[in-house]
């Protein structure tokens, strides 16, 4: 299995910050952000890692990684010039994966453990995790039947059905990238990770891990504040 990052986009809930510098790269604690999402790749026990980024800051990022000191991970660079979502950025990386399974991080995630227990159980299909948070409409929200059973992942709605939201890392089989090849753009012009895990569910083939533990998405201020605040108080123990 190789190891997708996602480390692009324009960051703009974190103007006028971000203006000047890649989200991923703003301290979290006492490392980069990206880091972190490295760190939870290779404690899952991938040795493999593309990272995905693009301009106008893909420069900054490159020559922050070259200080990442793990000399057991091979890494390699994707260019996304455009965000356009996460199954676009995977997309992009097809060749480099060749016949592989993937697992995919976002890099302004923090996670609480890691995930070798999964990455080990893996067969096929796609596995996501579900986290309990205070704002779901922020979110990808499963929607079950009254027996409940999953029907569908509804991208950002305005009346989420509960407070469970379907968080990474994702677990996909290489077919993956032609699932994507089915996808459309939503009306935010981009290729939604939800759509993606409801193409697997059209085929029996997702499966949603509840967690309790802590996950972090680092979008705003208040997050990247309650984030540093946990990982001070875990490595200062």
């Amino acid at each position: 299995m190789k190891g997708i990052l996602l480390a692009g986009g324009l960051g703009t809930r974190l103007y006028p910050v971000t203006r000047v510098i890649n989200k991923h790269l703003l301290p979290v604690y006492n490392q980069p952000m990206i880091f972190w999402g490295l760190k939870t790749l290779i404690e899952s026990g991938i040795k493999e890692i593309i990272i995905v980024t693009g301009p106008p800051f893909e420069n900054q990022v490159k020559k922050v990684v070259a200080n990442f000191n793990d000399k057991k991970v091979k890494l390699s660079w994707v260019r996304q010039p455009k965000p356009m979502g996460m199954p676009e950025a995977i997309q992009r990386c097809r060749k480099l994966v060749g016949n592989d399974e993937i697992m995919v991080v976002a890099g302004d995630n923090i996670f609480g453990r890691d995930y070798k227990k999964e990455v080990d159980n893996f067969k096929s299909g796609s596995v996501s995790f579900l986290h309990k948070v205070n704002d779901p409409e922020r979110f990808g929200v499963p929607v079950y039947d009254k027996n409940n059973k999953i029907i569908k992942i509804e991208e950002k709605p305005k009346r989420p059905k509960t407070s469970w939201v379907v968080t990474g890392p994702h677990l996909f089989d290489n077919k993956v990238f032609g699932l994507i090849e089915k996808l459309t753009l939503s009306k935010r012009g981009e290729l939604e990770i939800s759509e993606l895990n409801n193409l697997y569910l059209d085929l029996s083939e997702l499966k949603l891990l509840r967690r309790k533990d802590v996950w972090f998405d680092l979008g705003t201020f208040s997050s990247l504040h309650k984030a540093s605040s946990y990982l001070a108080r875990k490595y200062e123990r």
